[in-house]
């Protein structure tokens, strides 16, 4: 069944099965997780999984340049070798929470919004993904820029007449 774009609901496109982190879990485990699942972030619930944020492959990125930073400052690259770059990386993220690396308050679309809506308010924010969620701003799932071309793609829509 074709769909006109402008009709077509984030609930229609966004995927489901969506891994997610706790705010108190290990940044450590989180990159396990972004490896084992092959994505590049992972939303952020609370116990009644509320969304709080997310975490992204930036955001541990921006971790590894703050790592650099202190060593540059320590005077320490130079001298160090690939191996203890790694441990002092693998020591960071052992110890410090996702809620201390994830972006927090991030932008969000209810379900029953429009994927035109999704695709301005990822334009509006600079993002490549919007966590969905009910009105109770529970998370339900997650829709992506390749989510959306991959139905325009598909030839699941039909174009705006």
């Amino acid at each position: 069944m074709v769909k006109q774009f402008s009709k077509l609901r984030v609930k229609d496109v966004m995927v489901k099965h969506v891994v997610a982190v706790n705010p108190d879990d290990l940044l450590h485990d989180a990159l396990d997780l972004i490896c084992e699942n092959r994505v590049s972030a992972l939303p952020v619930v609370d116990s009644r999984g509320h969304c709080l944020g997310m975490l992204s492959t930036s955001d541990l990125i921006d971790l590894t340049h703050e790592l650099d930073d202190e060593l540059q400052n320590l005077g320490r690259v130079r001298d160090a070798k690939p191996q203890w770059l790694i441990e002092q990386l693998t020591q960071a993220l052992g110890s410090e929470r996702v809620s201390e690396q994830m972006t927090p308050n991030v932008a969000t679309i209810h379900q029953e919004a429009s994927v035109t809506d999704a695709a301005a308010a990822m334009m509006r924010n600079r993002v490549h993904r919007l966590p969905v969620t009910d009105d109770h701003n529970k998370l339900l799932g997650i829709i992506s820029t390749m989510d959306i071309m991959g139905v325009i793609a598909d030839g699941a829509v039909e174009p705006a007449k």
